[in-house]
């Protein structure tokens, strides 16, 4: 499955809303259709992902080309079809993007089966190792929130969803159901509340809590009819003047000089520095005082990334302004209010550093009655109408693939609103805001079209399309010992990546930028 393709000049402005009516559109056809036949136009889905920011295919100088389809697990959602799309927008952002400071295109290939395993792999906890021992959830074992039941009945019948096993909202979570640290007194906690009650509950207590909803349910809620209808996918705004800054890249790497700067913890926030760093841009993610991560997650989004911690002390802060004076890209997945009580919105960021990209992911959205709401990717899965899918509104289910539905699909989609901001500001300069939604992506997963489920679990690994194989991995001798893990499961011709730095410990780093090495 391939397409050849020629250049075309630079994109222009991308701050566009997209039609009324359209998302809902495909929803509402995507669920009456279900589908009983592989066929899909992989190329159509990257153009419409690429639309968003103001580029084509094209874009990329060369060939793109896929290998494999779903259904490759035997689910009515298209999941490798949604990982492959995004990694393809992405590869093809970043061809562009070389492509403009060098005059030379390259080729993509996408193999959607190992798209998939690379977007949801981690949680099956054996592709990712350190000297051969795969990660364990170490403190995190004992938490009632890792355990079944995920979904958990209301008084009123319906379904809740909390994953809370990070410690503060663990004992946030707690508090507000007053139970003990079971999953049997969370059970029963649960069912003593109304589901509507409970959710606004959790929304006021700061708790990661969404109520198991259809996508007909969820179209029918303001947050949907006044925001994520109206939402794009990727949010690319233009928000302040500067000068243009030229890219220069270093070999083959694109994002060679680059500078990124993370508060990316979980895995959305975390991936778009992953990715970053991938292409040459150094990356330093900053951790609380506090923070914890579970490996698993970490041996999977924290790669590339140096690491350092920083508090809210007055010297920490002016520690973190010193380092925003260098950086060229600023990412966030913090809780709500997290960056607007210590000053880290866009406004305040571009104002302090003309020429900064602003990159945050949100779970329902900026705006709306939502807005505030704390959560995972599973939440937006859980309001969205992913889990009655996969099994029935009476009975809604985890998918084949476990409890990831976008997570990584939004940082890679992040990074692609990053990469045409970085494309627009080497010409006409400027300060980007980006923004991706896990709730919007999980909604452009459902509008991607569904199978029909006897269709999914009988054509599912029935042929070499369809396969489930392994994924590609690699080794490298880190601070943490030997490392194995996943690549990014993307062949480009002229851009191969590389990690300056692969894993560290938490906060094993300064907090200061590595020296810049001149060339004579």
């Amino acid at each position: 499955m391939t397409k050849k393709l020629t250049s075309i000049a630079i994109a222009q402005s991308t701050e566009t809303q997209p039609s009324d009516g359209i998302l809902t559109h495909q929803l509402e056809e995507s669920l009456r259709h279900p589908a009983t036949s592989p066929d899909f136009d992989l190329f159509h889905a990257v153009n419409q992902v690429l639309s968003g920011v103001g580029m084509t295919i094209d874009d990329c100088g060369g060939k793109l080309s896929f290998y494999g389809r779903d259904p490759i697990v035997p689910s009515p959602l298209r999941y490798g079809t949604m990982a492959g799309v995004a990694l393809a927008a992405r590869s093809v952002a970043l061809a562009a993007l070389g492509k403009q400071a060098t005059g030379e295109g390259q080729d993509i290939s996408i193999d959607i089966r190992k798209a998939l395993r690379r977007f949801c792999g981690f949680a099956e906890r054996k592709w990712e190792t350190i000297n051969g021992r795969p990660p364990t959830l170490g403190s995190f074992a004992a938490s009632p929130f890792l355990k079944p039941p995920w979904f958990n009945e209301t008084r009123d019948g319906r379904y809740a969803v909390a994953i809370d096993f990070y410690p503060g909202i663990r004992a946030r979570t707690l508090n507000l159901l007053q139970c003990s640290e079971s999953s049997e007194s969370i059970a029963n906690a649960i069912r003593q509340w109304l589901s509507s009650d409970l959710e606004e509950a959790a929304a006021e207590a700061g708790v990661p809590m969404a109520i198991v909803r259809s996508n007909e349910e969820l179209r029918r809620e303001v947050q949907y009819t006044e925001v994520l209808s109206k939402t794009p996918l990727i949010t690319v705004e233009k928000i302040g003047e500067s000068e243009a800054i030229p890219i220069r890249g270093r070999g083959n790497l694109p994002l060679g000089g680059i500078r990124a700067l993370g508060m990316g913890h979980v895995i959305a926030g975390a991936a778009m520095g992953r990715c970053l760093a991938l292409y040459g841009a150094e990356v330093l993610n900053i951790w609380g005082l506090h923070a914890c991560e579970i490996d698993f997650l970490a041996w999977d989004a924290q790669v590339g990334m140096r690491s350092t911690i920083l508090g809210d002390s007055t010297e920490d802060r002016a520690q973190f302004h010193k380092l925003l004076q260098d950086t060229d890209i600023f990412f966030a997945n913090k809780r709500p209010q997290f960056l607007k009580n210590r000053g880290l919105e866009s406004a305040e960021l571009c104002a302090q550093k003309p020429g900064l990209i602003h990159a945050t992911v949100v779970l329902h959205g900026e705006h709306g009655p939502w807005a505030a709401r704390p959560g995972f990717d599973v939440h937006g899965a859980t309001v969205a109408g992913v889990y009655p899918l996969e099994g029935t509104p009476a009975q809604p289910r985890l998918a084949p693939i476990g409890t990831p539905v976008c997570d990584n699909v939004v940082g890679w989609l992040g990074v692609t609103g990053i990469l045409a901001a970085l494309r627009r500001r080497a010409v006409e300069g400027g300060s980007y805001k980006i923004v991706v939604s896990l709730t919007r992506t999980a909604l452009w997963l459902l509008s991607l079209g569904i199978f029909e489920k006897q269709y999914a679990q009988a054509t599912a690994g029935t042929s070499d399309e369809h396969f489930y194989p392994e994924p590609d991995l690699f080794t490298a001798e880190t601070p943490c010992g030997t490392y194995q893990g996943m690549t990014d499961q993307v062949i480009m011709s002229g851009t191969p990546g590389s990690y300056q730095t692969v894993l560290v410990p938490m906060g094993s780093s300064k907090p200061e930028w590595l020296p810049v090495v001149r060339k004579n």
